[in-house]
């Protein structure tokens, strides 16, 4: 997949990690982190795993074509995968009391 480093570079980027704090939380090299965003080098399935785990993902959710979203939505869509579905039905409650 090309676009693999550009999805990990904007996950990560609408996280507000720098390519730094990746590399210690996924265990691997700051260089490693710039090549592979970079599409400068593959990378394993396990490295791949640990980047996922730092940036506190899935490999699914890295494989999801979100790339017309701004990174904004991006990590709201990400942060709300996390909550119990009673958590998403009052976050929507919410969201829409703003819109009404």
């Amino acid at each position: 997949m090309n676009n693999l480093g550009e999805r990990i570079r904007r996950i990560r980027l609408s996280k507000d990690i720098s390519t730094e704090q990746l590399a210690i939380l996924a265990g691997v090299n700051q260089s490693t982190i710039s090549r592979i965003e970079s599409n400068v080098r593959s990378t394993s399935i396990e490295t791949l795993y640990k980047i996922c785990e730092a940036l506190e993902i899935t490999i699914v959710d890295l494989f999801e074509d979100n790339k017309s979203l701004p990174p904004d939505l991006l990590n709201l869509i990400i942060t709300a995968k996390k909550l119990s579905p009673q958590q998403r039905k009052k976050i929507t409650e919410m969201i829409e009391s703003f819109i009404n």
